[in-house]
């Protein structure tokens, strides 16, 4: 146990110590001359003697220990004690049966807890569903003391990742028993409005897209719609996506200035991130930024002489991907494939923290406040004495 400077450049302010020390010896030497008539038989030659005395000093002191307090403060001490013992700490994972944690676990005298919010003791009951299994990771490991050793039994399929894999500052016996977490709730998906819009000559194009909507709907019936008109129709507002298979026109550049996203067949020129490629690697189609848009250009019309992919059975998903952005981060994983790895960043600053911090700037506060109602009693004390 020893206390601990958070800020030890504090500590300059002692210099202002200085301050009282110069205040009382000017004090000192502003002496009153009093002429007396028998001075004048002693020799000029005769210099009274001075010596350099320092008056008050409880009050010089109590000045001192004032100012030292304060630089004491801004120093920011903290009384470092001793971490306590910690116990093995036992976290399973809804999903896995009770007997097969406890035969695969060896630690003696751990606590065992649930893997859920609150991490509630292994006698309680818990609903195993919709649980963010990678942040209850990450919450449980900033919450243990360091000294803690960390065991997580969970089953073969676990779910509730977020896509990227789970760094925590500690290592953990990551143990594997037969089972799989509960899969996440059903939940209704909003509706999907596709539109087209296209040129007469563009007519040909639409079979395709619509075979592309009808498979979208056979994994989610009824979500997905398609809008197909001539290119002078309206777009509705609760559009979500835009085919323009037509010469450039204001209507596209009005949705792409919005933030929309469009599919066209336009050539950009060999601009923006490639979507697609042929078997000998030619670019089939490019991703690029248009004002708060975006736009998936294709290098010629969509059929499949300018584009060969619109027969392949992998099309329909390669075009709701385009027209969705970004795939979704998986939730689901094989535990195996999920452990959690040492960030040693995180184990750096987890170690750097002491095992118990005790500010003590509550302490100093009174103290100063206690010195100087002090100072202030001893500065005033002599003049309440004169004006008796």
């Amino acid at each position: 146990m020893s206390v601990t400077l958070l800020a030890p450049l504090g500590l300059a302010a002692l210099a202002a110590l200085a301050l009282p020390l110069l205040i009382h010896l000017v004090r000192r030497l502003e002496l009153q001359t009093t002429e007396f008539a028998a001075l004048r038989w002693i020799a000029a030659r005769m210099r009274p003697q001075r010596h350099l005395r320092l008056e008050r000093l409880w009050l010089l002191l109590i000045r001192l220990l004032l100012l030292a307090a304060m630089a004491l403060l801004l120093a920011r001490p903290v009384w470092r004690g001793e971490a306590p013992a910690a116990r093995p700490w036992i976290a399973v994972a809804p999903g896995v049966a009770l007997a097969d944690a406890r035969a695969v676990v060896h630690a003696v005298g751990g606590e065992w807890h649930w893997l859920a919010p609150g991490f509630p003791s292994i006698e309680q009951s818990v609903d195993g569903r919709d649980l963010p299994l990678a942040s209850l990771l990450r919450e449980l490991d900033a919450e243990l003391p360091m000294a803690s050793a960390l065991t997580v039994v969970v089953p073969e399929k676990i779910t509730g990742l977020d896509g990227e894999r789970v760094r925590l500052s500690r290592k953990v016996d990551w143990l594997t028993v037969p089972g799989s977490m509960a899969e996440a709730s059903a939940r209704s998906s909003p509706p999907i409005r596709l539109a087209v819009r296209y040129a007469p000559d563009a007519e040909p194009s639409l079979r395709y897209l619509r075979a592309a909507v009808a498979a979208w709907n056979r994994d989610e019936p009824g979500r997905h719609t398609l809008d197909a008109q001539p290119v002078d129709a309206p777009i509705a507002a609760a559009t979500d996506g835009l085919i323009w298979l037509a010469p450039p026109a204001p209507t596209l550049t009005h949705w792409l200035d919005a933030g929309g996203i469009a599919l066209t067949t336009q050539d950009v020129s060999g601009d923006g991130e490639v979507l697609w490629r042929d078997a000998n690697g030619v670019a089939l189609a490019r991703s690029v930024r248009r004002g708060s848009g975006r736009v998936i250009a294709l290098p010629g019309a969509l059929v499949p002489a300018d584009l060969p992919l619109l027969l392949d059975a992998d099309f329909p998903q390669r075009l709701r991907q385009a027209l969705a952005g970004d795939n979704p981060a998986p939730t689901a994983a094989m535990a195996s494939e999920a452990m959690p790895h040492v960030d040693t960043t995180l184990a750096a600053l987890a170690t750097s923290e002491p095992g118990s911090l005790r500010p003590l700037d509550t302490w100093l506060v009174v103290l100063i406040a206690g010195l100087f109602l002090l100072e202030r009693i001893l500065a005033t004390w002599p003049r309440a004495e004169r004006e008796k």
